[in-house]
């Protein structure tokens, strides 16, 4: 698989399973025994992490801002906007519209997205749905 069509699973998963809310994305573009930050989810796991999330933001837009390709890594720094509708991080929906930027790195092999590592401040979420003065 070369570059360009590691980066464009990559592309596809965040356009399936975030912008187009389907949690299904997971059976076709993740491998079966896929890892999250060093936790074994797999499919099923993942998928609902996604339904989570998506369940916290029913509105979440992404955007890929940038993503580079070397071997069989990607990197994808993002944009992500939503109203927090539902529980997240302890905090019930609170209604507020939350902004913050993730970078992840993932893994590809044999077409299939089969690790990640994602890095997104939680603080700064937790600070936008938290108490204001």
């Amino acid at each position: 698989m070369d570059k360009t069509a590691e980066k464009e699973v990559v592309e596809r998963f965040y356009r399936e399973a975030i912008s187009g809310r389907d949690a299904g994305a997971c059976d076709r573009l993740l491998t079966e025994d896929f890892v999250h930050n060093g936790e074994a989810r797999g499919r099923e796991g993942q998928k609902a992490a996604v339904e989570y999330f998506l369940a916290a933001f029913p509105d979440l837009e992404h955007e890929v801002l940038l993503i580079l390709g070397e071997d069989d890594l990607v990197a994808a720094h993002q944009r992500w906007a939503g109203t927090h509708g539902g529980e997240f991080l302890g905090f019930a929906a609170t209604g507020r519209r939350v902004e913050f930027t993730a970078t992840a790195i993932l893994r590809v092999a044999d077409g299939l997205i089969a690790e990640a590592w994602d890095e997104l401040d939680s603080g700064a979420i937790a600070a936008q749905l938290g108490p204001t003065a």
